[in-house]
């Protein structure tokens, strides 16, 4: 592993290494002395691969990284936790690092995908009278989500159940990665008008 004066711990590759080093003097004659040198293998380090998750998770601890007792690193991570909301959406790098006792450090690269929301909307809802028929919520998109709020009931909306006044319908949407996100919009409950007729005075 020795190469004009330097040592290449790489070239020598773990284990112990008789070092020479000669001298001649003036007169042409010459010395040696020899010591030895260790070089320690990389300790073996490993990280399991991770599930993707949604930008707007919780942060979460990361786990996976052997032998225990390293640390991770990456966009988004800090302290060994992982903020998807910090990171962006798009795929990132984690490194798990490791230093045996012989001070050796080595490390493994895992990714993980933050996915985006989906895009949901609601259209907006024509007011209604309060003795209206119960009718099935639309206008939810993409289609396949669930509408909730006073009121509603797998997808049907009763006005009188759901009382006078203004009230709110939210629709929500979960896509193919597990993302979800909703949508508000506003159904307006009209009350009958109070109606009244006085007696009739008596007829020929």
């Amino acid at each position: 592993g020795v190469s004009s004066g330097v040592f290449d711990p790489l070239v020598a590759g773990s284990g112990i290494h008789t070092i020479t080093y000669s001298y001649t003097n003036a007169q042409g004659c010459s010395s040696a002395d020899s010591s030895t040198i260790r070089v320690n293998g990389l300790p073996v380090v490993n990280l399991s691969s991770f599930l993707s998750t949604c930008v707007n998770s919780s942060p979460f601890t990361l786990t996976g990284g052997t032998p225990g007792g390293g640390f991770y690193s990456g966009n988004g991570v800090s302290a060994g936790t992982f903020n998807p909301s910090t990171a962006g959406v798009g795929t990132h790098a984690i490194i798990y690092s490791y230093t045996n006792v012989q001070g050796c450090t080595n490390s493994d690269t895992s990714s993980i995908t933050v996915n985006a929301l989906p895009v949901v909307s609601l259209s907006s809802f024509a007011s209604v009278c309060i003795d209206a028929s119960p009718f099935a919520l639309t206008g939810g998109n993409p289609t396949g989500g669930i509408y909730s709020g006073a009121g509603v009931s797998s997808g049907i909306f009763n006005p009188s159940t759901a009382g006078a006044g203004n009230q709110l319908i939210t629709y929500s949407y979960t896509d193919g990665n597990g993302c979800s996100a909703s949508a508000l919009s506003s159904i307006f409950i009209n009350s009958l008008p109070v109606v009244d007729v006085g007696p009739f005075a008596g007829v020929c």
